[in-house]
């Protein structure tokens, strides 16, 4: 496990600081996760204000909540069509909007993380829908009905992106590595700090041929830690 090295702010690197020390609580924490699938250039060069918002919450029986909303929604008619295809597995409302009301809770498990986004939309029922983030056998998000992409990490100019290293199929234990030309498209998650307490989120999905198929923008804040179901 790693310790910072940097005796000039130890307040910061106690919230920092990876324990050496085994536990009998395994949960998972997601900077943790940051940590160990970010290079080390990339976690120093990493906004601050990232790594503690990650790092806010005790382990084991806490949730990281964040809420706001999503300023921009949308969805091509092409990306219309996938989400339909897609049925259950649709990871992303088929439909434009403004100002959506949305949340955002990552729940701290044993082996994996839980998330659940909710968007408010207009005219429209909640959109709702659930995944699993885990390291094992690699750093992956797995939806409903056996869907997931592998991720890859990175960070440019301090903030942080999320980029799919390739979609995956699940039945039980088997993972089916689709190829490119059978994927809705390049997905890419990037989160940027704009205060100690506000964030920036832009999310897109865009297909070699069809180009951008899903694109949403949003400003979001993080709420007091909540316990976990």
């Amino acid at each position: 496990m790693i310790h910072s090295t940097d005796n000039t702010n130890s307040n910061n690197d106690a919230e920092l600081k990876f324990s050496s020390e085994k536990s009998s609580d395994k949960t998972i924490r997601f900077v943790d996760v940051l940590r160990r699938h970010l290079s080390e250039e990339d976690w120093q060069l990493l906004d601050e204000s990232i790594k503690k918002r990650f790092s806010n919450t005790n382990r084991g029986n806490q949730s990281l909540h964040f809420s706001g909303y999503m300023q921009w929604v949308y969805c091509s008619l092409y990306g219309k069509l996938i989400a339909t295809l897609l049925g259950k597995a649709s990871i992303l409302p088929s439909q434009c909007d403004r100002d959506s009301l949305f949340s955002f809770t990552i729940n701290m498990k044993n082996k994996h993380i839980r998330k659940r986004r909710e968007y408010q939309l207009t005219d429209s029922p909640p959109f709702i829908f659930e995944s699993d983030f885990s390291e094992q056998p690699q750093l992956h998000e797995e939806f409903d009905a056996g869907l997931g992409m592998n991720l890859h990490l990175k960070v440019t100019k301090a903030t942080l992106w999320f980029v799919d290293a390739g979609y995956f199929l699940r039945k039980h234990r088997w993972r089916l590595r689709l190829p490119r030309w059978l994927i809705v498209g390049r997905f890419e998650l990037m989160h940027r700090n704009l205060t100690a307490n506000k964030f920036q989120i832009i999310i897109r999905v865009a297909h070699p041929l069809f180009g951008t198929l899903f694109y949403q923008r949003g400003e979001f804040t993080h709420e007091m830690n909540q316990i976990s179901t």
